[in-house]
């Protein structure tokens, strides 16, 4: 009876000593293994701004430049134009053909259109005077000259306290380095729509898609083409990971988008400007955008 319940008593202990073997075993496995995650679903919130919303509050309607070459000259104007609303100046619009004439006393050549640095000289030489006083002419003609009443309304606003910022200067044999695509959109989070000059496809081979301009090869494009960008959105779908959206004088004063692989490979130059702080105006108001 004795060596019974001996037996008894070892088979039980065995019996604990494999179940604890298997507890064991089963807590490494399961210390092993990364714990799941819990099946939370996750938004990934999108870069993107669009200035677009701000140019409509402000009555800065997108203007066409017709045949002539002066997509420049619509591009800084609208940008000056933006500048000022955001400093409160809100007035009439800008005479196009004012700073077209302007830059052409700047650098002493009568043509139509000009680059951003020659027309940033010209607003800091001469101001800009309202669209009234020098309306836009469906043809270039060189012997123009705004009237003495257009030079002294132009006055006031070569000293509006406005600055140029340089982001690329121009090189149209390569586009924006990968610091210079990241200023471009800094600026457009700040609020701050930025000129762009382009390689462009020669005429008759543009090709929109969507709003978006296809990349073409490098034989099949012209210099160039200035736009205003106004606004960026990242898309992974698109190449180089998003597009810009653009302000284009030439498309009918309609708006489209080129993606980042295009500023990478075809940006000339760019630039965008802001006020300095003068007084009249609230650098959180501008900061924001209001």
């Amino acid at each position: 009876m004795m060596h019974e319940a001996a037996r008894t008593v070892v088979h039980l202990c065995l019996l604990c000593l494999v179940a604890l073997g298997v507890s064991l075993v089963t807590s490494d496995k399961a210390a092993a293994e990364p714990a799941k995650p819990a099946d939370v679903k996750k938004t990934e919130k999108v870069d993107s701004r669009d200035l677009r919303p701000f140019f409509k509050r402000w009555g800065l309607k997108a203007r066409a430049q017709g045949d002539r070459d002066t997509c420049s000259v619509f591009t800084m104007t609208g940008a000056i134009e933006y500048a000022l609303a955001k400093q409160g100046r809100r007035g009439p619009r800008l005479s196009i053909e004012f700073l077209n004439w302007a830059s052409n006393q700047v650098t002493k050549i009568p043509e139509d259109g000009s680059y951003f640095s020659d027309l940033w000289k010209a607003f800091e030489k001469y101001g800009a005077c309202p669209e009234a006083a020098m309306p836009y002419q469906s043809k270039f003609d060189p012997k123009l000259r705004p009237s003495d009443k257009a030079l002294d309304d132009a006055k006031p606003l070569h000293k509006a306290g406005l600055r140029m910022h340089w982001i690329k200067r121009w090189d149209p044999t390569k586009g924006a380095n990968r610091r210079q695509l990241e200023e471009i959109k800094r600026a457009l989070r700040k609020g701050w729509p930025v000129c762009g000059g382009f390689l462009w496809p020669k005429k008759g081979l543009d090709q929109w898609t969507d709003g978006i301009l296809k990349i073409l090869p490098r034989e099949q494009m012209r210099d160039g083409h200035s736009v205003l960008l106004v606004g960026f959105r990242d898309d992974p779908k698109q190449p180089g990971g998003g597009v810009f959206l653009i302000r284009n004088s030439s498309k009918g004063a309609g708006d489209g988008a080129l993606t980042y692989e295009y500023i990478r490979t075809y940006l000339n130059d760019a630039v965008w400007i802001e006020p300095t702080g003068r007084p009249g105006f609230r650098r959180k108001e501008v900061a924001s955008g209001k």
